[in-house]
C-alpha cells in the first residue's frame, strides 16, 4: 500500500510539475510507413507503403524535455517477390497494429521549437492481417489470407526519430521503429507452408521482425 501510494504521489508530483513548467498537450498525427521485414529469415522482403494515424499526449518539463504517449494506428507488413521460390508469384502482407510508443522527446529550439529527437520503447498490439499471394504471367491467380493465427498478438519494439517543431502546434518527424519481438508465432504454420526466400516448403511460420520507416505530421493543441 505505502509503495502504490508513493508511486501515485509520484505521479501526481511529475505531471504537475510538467503542468508549471510547460504545460500538457494534447494533439493527433499521421503519415506514411515504409514497412518491411528484417531478421533470419526475411530474405526477398521489399518495402510496402502503409499508413499510420492516431492521437498523442505530451508533458512538457522544460523547453528541452518532454515525454510523449502515443497511440497510433499503424499498417506494417511487407511485399515478398519470387515467393515460395516460384518466379512471379508474390506476397504483400499488411498487418494492422495498435502502436502505443512512450517516447523521450528532446527539443533544441527556444519556447519549444526547433528541432527534435525522440525515443523509446512501443508496445504493438494486432487488430488484423490480409495477405494478399498473386501469381503473374497469362493465368492471372491470387489467394487471400486474413487469419491472425500465426501472428504474435502483442509485440514488444523501440522506436527512434528525428524532426521539427515548426510552431508550438505542426511538426514534421522522421521516424524508425522496429520490432524485437517477432511477427509470427514459432513452429509450424496454420496458413502457409512456407519459409519467405526459401525454395524448400517447411512448414514452418518465418523468424521475421518488423522494420519500419514513417514519415509524420502532428499538430499539438494546449500547453502554454
Amino acid at each position: 500500500m505505502k509503495n502504490l501510494l508513493l508511486s501515485l504521489g509520484l505521479l501526481v508530483g511529475v505531471t504537475g510539475a510538467a503542468h508549471a513548467q510547460n504545460g500538457v498537450k494534447y494533439g493527433l498525427k499521421g503519415g506514411f510507413n515504409g514497412a518491411t521485414f528484417s531478421g533470419t529469415d526475411s530474405k526477398g522482403s521489399e518495402y510496402k507503403a502503409g499508413f499510420a494515424a492516431g492521437g498523442f499526449l505530451n508533458f512538457g518539463f522544460s523547453d528541452l524535455v518532454s515525454i510523449q504517449p502515443e497511440l497510433l494506428y499503424s499498417q506494417k507488413g511487407a511485399s515478398i517477390d519470387n515467393f515460395q521460390g516460384a518466379s512471379g508469384t508474390t506476397l504483400k502482407s499488411t498487418v494492422g497494429y495498435l502502436d502505443v510508443p512512450l517516447l523521450v522527446r528532446l527539443t533544441a529550439g527556444d519556447d519549444g521549437k526547433g528541432p527534435f529527437f525522440e525515443a523509446g520503447p512501443q508496445g504493438s498490439f494486432v487488430l488484423h492481417n490480409r495477405d494478399f499471394t498473386q501469381t503473374g504471367g497469362n493465368d492471372t491467380q491470387s489467394t487471400k489470407n486474413t487469419s491472425t493465427d500465426d501472428l504474435n498478438k502483442v509485440v514488444i519494439g523501440y522506436v527512434a526519430g528525428i524532426g521539427y517543431q515548426i510552431t508550438s502546434g505542426l511538426s514534421l518527424g522522421l521516424r524508425y521503429s522496429g520490432d524485437i519481438s517477432q511477427v509470427y508465432k514459432d513452429g509450424a504454420s496454420r496458413a502457409y507452408a512456407f519459409k519467405p526466400g526459401s525454395t524448400q516448403l517447411n512448414g514452418n511460420n518465418p523468424n521475421v521482425h518488423n522494420s519500419v520507416f514513417q514519415f509524420q505530421v502532428g499538430y499539438a493543441f494546449g500547453g502554454r
